[in-house]
């Protein structure tokens, strides 16, 4: 026991009052310390988050980016089969070619000289009329041709088209080229697509070195 006569230690000396400062000290700073880790973590996922989002809409109009840029490269594609089907048509030289009805007449050119149809002259078909028409694995046309609507078939037509040409059965052409002789409307012309009812058709054949459409 203390004597009444010793003076009290003052209260910084005593060790348990350290003991519990130096405790204090350690709760602060672990709250602080957890504080700034919850406070980071908090920031990061809103962040996250967000970029998620930019990266989605980046990927949303990147996806729609493509789309539009298809559209764009098919539409070219095809004005540039057309552009180039009217190309060549445009430079085709037509001055060498008379018309078919200057040296034959269509009632009575299947009953021509085999001579006088192979000759290797060149004629323009001008204004026929498709009477029938098909297309075979090759991709090549085969056109029965008459005069016009109402008459019978007198010219079987068999090309490969310039690229971007299209042809419709009831439509008109011109056709320049030469004649091969008489022929007939056969299996493959009907496998082709030709109505059956022109099979064994009397027609002659015509060689063309240019077909367009005449509308």
């Amino acid at each position: 026991m203390l004597d009444k006569g010793e003076s009290k230690k003052p209260i910084y000396k005593r060790w348990w009052v350290w003991l519990i400062v130096v405790l204090f000290v350690f709760v602060v700073i672990g709250n602080l310390t957890g504080g700034s880790g919850n406070k980071s973590s908090e920031d990061g996922t809103p962040e996250t988050s967000a970029e998620s989002s930019e990266n989605a809409g980046s990927n949303d109009d990147s996806g729609g980016t493509d789309s539009s840029d298809s559209d764009i490269a098919d539409s070219s594609t095809s004005e540039s089969s057309s552009d180039e089907a009217t190309s060549s048509s445009e430079s085709f030289d037509t001055s060498q070619y008379v018309d078919i009805h200057s040296k034959f007449s269509d009632d009575t050119i299947l009953s021509q000289p085999e001579s006088d149809l192979s000759s290797g002259k060149a004629y323009v078909l001008n204004h026929y009329y498709i009477k029938s028409l098909g297309a075979d694995s090759l991709g090549n046309y085969h056109l029965l041709l008459s005069n016009d609507e109402s008459s019978d078939p007198r010219f079987l037509v068999v090309f490969d088209p310039d690229k971007g040409q299209k042809f419709s059965e009831g439509t008109y052409i011109n056709a320049y080229g030469i004649l091969n002789g008489v022929s007939i409307v056969n299996s493959s012309q009907i496998k082709s697509g030709i109505s059956p009812e022109y099979s064994g058709q009397k027609a002659v054949l015509f060689l063309p070195d240019h077909v367009v459409n005449d509308n």
